[in-house]
């Protein structure tokens, strides 16, 4: 499919998928006629809207809603477009007591058309918008007359109702949702519907939530004693004890085989003053997502990303072109303000952490370094078994620092790394960082889903904004280039997509327990004892349980096999007198008995090689 077709498909189905909300609207002012409407924007796999209505809605409300909205689509209704000025247009939705309708459209007064699109279908900070320039002026706005429904809306919706295939779609939750993201602001109910263009699409999907519910990591985590949640810390994760042995092994691994040989780790402050995310361009660019703070008059933010900090660190040093390149590696928590209606489980949270490091290199060394960060990546998803499914080079967007020459000089920097490490690639046009492009690349795991995990951005603006330099070969002082880069991204977030990869089995390197011993009777719990302390003697970081509960050994089995764990040591009367060990992995497969040693050599080549 070329990329022409496939955007003429996703079109398609973004106005497929806003024609069903404009229906869901309809139904629900039938059942409510005092219903006040939001917003009811188009999202991945179908649509939401947003109410504010008389009592709460239960599951048949929603039976209720989704047949109403197919005899709706079976009505052959089109989409009507109606011009009004906004005058006109707010002196309408006050006869219809429609007050956030009204808001939406003196929102598009005052911002302009610029901010329309995410003013009428998103959750914008307040803050985040600014406001409009005689350029932008808004004086008229759009509205889609469907049947008796008449709604706000800028368009794309299909020519007629009959194009929607009534079992192509459904009513799939409802939530809570602040008006505007703010809890300020009343709270509505948000109703989501699943739209695709096909009955086979909408069921293959369906399936696949069956088996991401059993594999939730929200619910597996928890469960398996990883990670906790609690309101008085929102969005920010509690590591147990089992948890915090998949952490370090996770940020072993990094230190292993992320960074590798040449990088230098350090930890900087958590809390900076507000001057220097001025002089890195973070606080025009991104201060709504920080959490600022004032002390002694004077205004800080905790740092939501560690470059800015490793610049005023590089700063702080002599270098010539002998240093470089300069690796800084860092994995300090990080702290982002996300909004609380986006905040989900580890794969997004306002506390986290990556596997950062910035690079300071000379211009001629870039298409070097970032070939063998390809390298590493690949081999990184390799060990994890996932596969990289699509490489992107994301260009110059819209708000941006520096010139176009300098953005064109890195933009092919980055595509003659690609080329050299012989990957295939797409341009992401305008989502490139506002300092400089970058490769992204989607991960995709054993269920089919494509995760953004790695990341390679090159910089030639903050190092400017620092004024960084060494001394190059001809003893003229220059200003490097800076790599951001990050493989596995947030600890959290990919902590999150393994469970769920994994369905919580994790490999027996990163598995918080290894091996569970597991003897019949009391009458094995000696010999089970002088196992434990034989595996220990040939490893002291195996990590081992020995269950000598007075319980049966189906119980021990069955809850070892639910806490996943990799290996059960089954002691029985045979077992003692051999002096062996019966070997049963977590998947219920009897490997027979056999020497202790010879498990021991087993699992520590399976450590070994993370199989």
């Amino acid at each position: 499919m070329t990329q022409d077709n496939y955007m003429d498909k996703e079109q398609k189905l973004n106005n497929l998928r806003h024609s069903l909300a404009h229906l869901l609207a309809s139904a629900v002012l039938e059942m409510f006629p005092k219903a006040q409407l939001g917003v009811g924007p188009v999202i991945e796999n179908g649509f939401f809207y947003d109410f504010l209505l008389p009592r709460s809605l239960t599951p048949e409300d929603i039976k209720v809603l989704e047949k109403r909205m197919r005899a709706l689509a079976q009505s052959k209704l089109a989409f009507e477009r109606i011009e009004m000025s906004t005058i006109e247009a707010k002196e309408f939705f006050k006869g219809q007591n429609q007050p956030f309708k009204i808001q939406l459209i003196e929102d598009m007064e005052k911002f302009g058309t610029t901010k329309a699109d995410e003013i009428l279908n998103a959750e914008p900070r307040g803050t985040g918008l600014q406001p409009r320039n005689h350029a932008e002026s808004v004086d008229k706005v759009s509205l889609y007359k469907t049947g008796k429904f008449i709604d706000l809306c800028r368009g794309g919706h299909v020519e007629n109702t009959s194009q929607i295939k009534s079992d192509a779609f459904k009513l799939d939750k409802v939530s809570g949702a602040y008006w505007r993201g703010d809890q300020a602001n009343p709270q509505m109910q948000r109703i989501y519907g699943l739209a695709f263009e096909t009955k086979g699409e909408l069921v293959e999907y369906l399936k696949l939530q069956e088996e991401l519910a059993k594999r939730d990591h929200r619910v597996v985590g928890p469960r398996l004693g990883l990670f906790l949640f609690n309101d008085m810390s929102p969005g920010i994760p509690f590591y147990q004890p089992k948890g915090m042995v998949v952490r370090n092994e996770l940020e072993a691994f990094v230190r292993e085989v992320s960074y590798g040989p040449g990088y230098s780790e350090v930890k900087l402050p958590q809390l900076f003053d507000s001057e220097l995310w001025k002089t890195s361009g973070h606080w025009e660019h991104y201060k709504d997502d920080m959490f600022v703070l004032e002390v002694e008059e004077k205004q800080f933010a905790l740092k939501p990303m560690n470059c800015p900090g490793h610049m005023l660190l590089y700063k702080q040093g002599l270098y010539s072109y002998r240093d470089l390149p300069l690796r800084m590696a860092e994995m300090s928590t990080l702290f982002r303000n996300e909004l609380t209606g986006v905040l989900s489980g580890l794969t997004r949270v306002r506390g986290f952490a990556q596997d950062d490091c910035h690079i300071f290199l000379a211009p001629e060394q870039i298409a070097d370094e970032v070939a063998d960060l390809l390298k590493r990546i690949t081999k990184i998803y390799k060990i994890f078994g996932m596969e990289i499914e699509d490489v992107y080079l994301s260009t110059r967007p819209e708000k941006s620092l520096g010139t176009q020459e300098e953005w064109q000089m890195a933009e092919m920097a980055l595509a003659e790394a690609l080329r050299k490490a012989k990957w295939e690639f797409e341009i992401n046009q305008g989502d490139g960082a506002f300092y400089g492009p970058k490769i992204d690349m989607s991960i995709k795991d054993v269920l089919g889903r494509k995760w953004q995990l790695a990341t390679v951005q090159l910089d030639f603006q903050m190092p400017k904004r620092f004024s960084l330099d060494y001394v190059a070969k001809d003893g003229a002082r220059k200003t490097p280039v800076v790599i951001h880069r990050a493989l596995i991204g947030s600890f959290e977030r990919f902590m999150g997509i393994l469970i769920e990869h994994y369905a919580g089995a994790l490999p027996l390197w990163l598995s918080p327990v290894q091996v569970a011993i597991l003897p019949i009777s009391r009458k094995q719990n000696a010999y089970a004892k002088k196992v434990l302390k034989e595996l220990r003697m040939q490893n002291e970081e195996f990590r081992i349980e020995l269950d000598d509960r007075d319980e049966s050994i189906g119980k021990k089995i069955r809850e070892a096999s639910m806490q996943k764990i990799p290996y059960q040591l089954i002691l029985g009367d045979k077992e003692v007198k051999a002096k062996k060990v019966a070997v049963r992995t977590r998947e219920g497969k009897d490997s027979g008995a056999m020497a202790l040693k010879k498990f021991v050599e087993k699992i520590q080549t399976e450590i070994e090689k993370k199989k």
